[in-house]
């Protein structure tokens, strides 16, 4: 037994010496464009992520660490019971949506650290608040690629309540929880001392997440000859991908628009581990639960679009002609039912090892 799992690591550290060494000569092989993809994602966190972040993430921790959250979260008592967690940690759903990915993560991982909640609800939490933000749909999504606010308000409202549908999904499968945290007593800072720790928090994840845009930025770069690079981008990293999006049918732009901003991509969902870690909250669940979320938000949107007449709208204002049948290519149908088939191959794989790890644990 004890032969056999050593040979297994042994192998595991050769394959990821070779990964590894793989990494090496492509940077070396593609060190121009490795270099272009640095400069370029360093643009895309001064032009996009810093400004439409780093202040909500700020405001987020100064909330939490202030105790304003108290109060913040006596009118969501509904909202609470909707999604079956304690009333402390129905904030963090309103907060997510309106700063953005990481403003989720970032709180649920701090209230777990602190025991305000579970790190089991903090894991079911987690399922509805990694949300695109209004400013992104709108300013770098439906402006550039369709020139139309409302389209953008749209796609929010529409992911907005895909979100809440997902976590009412989870209560059903998980259960709900009412535990009220291990301190009924959160610790809470003096304003001006939980303004300077808010500061410097924010700062700490605006650096973590703009080191993984820099990352990611890199790796479609330096892999952007390989075939059908262009529609999987998106799925690497949100921005770069919607950024390669206008000039498209309507359908097809919106459908891939919707995919890539609902599934947030691997860079937002590494952002999310980063700041979850230590404190024992799983992401099991939040990958079983990402495919529906993603079907519900294109859903939603795409029966929104038809009710509200958008590509009309949108095509008369831009010159064009709106593509007969109203149906996206079938490279995104595809694309659709390859991310709900890995998502949930994967999420169950995941939360089969989150039961093992709980049965460990309680024996």
């Amino acid at each position: 037994m004890r032969r056999s799992a050593s040979r297994r690591a042994h192998w595991r550290d050769a394959m990821l010496l070779l990964a590894g060494a793989a990494a090496g000569v492509l940077l070396l092989a593609k060190s121009r464009e490795a270099a272009e993809g640095v400069r370029a994602g360093i643009g895309i966190c001064l032009s996009q992520a810093v400004p439409s972040l780093f202040l909500f993430l700020v405001l987020a921790e100064w909330i939490r660490l202030s105790g304003a959250a108290g109060a913040l979260a006596k009118p969501f008592g509904l909202l609470a019971k909707l999604l079956g967690i304690p009333r402390q940690g129905a904030p963090v759903f309103p907060l997510s949506l309106i700063g953005g990915y990481p403003v989720g993560p970032r709180m649920l991982g701090e209230m777990a650290r602190k025991g305000e909640i579970s790190p089991k609800t903090a894991g079911k939490l987690l399922c509805c608040t990694v949300n695109a933000s209004p400013a992104f749909l709108i300013a770098g999504v439906a402006l550039p690629c369709f020139g139309s606010v409302k389209i953008g308000a749209v796609m929010f409202l529409c992911q907005a309540l895909s979100a809440l549908l997902t976590g009412m999904l989870a209560r059903l499968f998980w259960g709900g929880s009412r535990e009220e945290g291990a301190s009924q007593e959160e610790e809470r800072l003096p304003p001006g001392d939980a303004f300077v720790g808010a500061v410097t928090g924010g700062g700490r994840s605006m650096l973590t997440i703009c080191a993984f845009v820099i990352v990611f930025t890199v790796l479609i770069r330096a892999a952007g000859s390989v075939p059908g690079m262009a529609e999987w981008a998106g799925l690497l990293e949100v921005t770069a991908g919607c950024a390669g999006l206008p000039g498209g049918p309507f359908w097809e732009t919106l459908v891939l628009a919707t995919v890539y901003t609902s599934f947030g991509g691997l860079c937002v969902w590494m952002q999310a581990a980063a700041m979850l870690r230590g404190s024992g909250v799983g992401m099991g669940k939040f990958i079983l639960m990402r495919g529906i979320h993603v079907f519900l938000s294109l859903f939603l949107t795409i029966f929104c679009a038809k009710r509200m007449a958008l590509p009309e709208a949108v095509f008369s204002s831009f010159s064009e002609a709106a593509p007969a049948a109203g149906g996206a290519t079938g490279g995104a149908a595809v694309l659709l039912i390859l991310i709900c088939l890995m998502l949930l191959l994967c999420g169950g794989k995941c939360a089969k090892m989150e039961r093992v790890k709980s049965d460990k644990g309680e024996t």
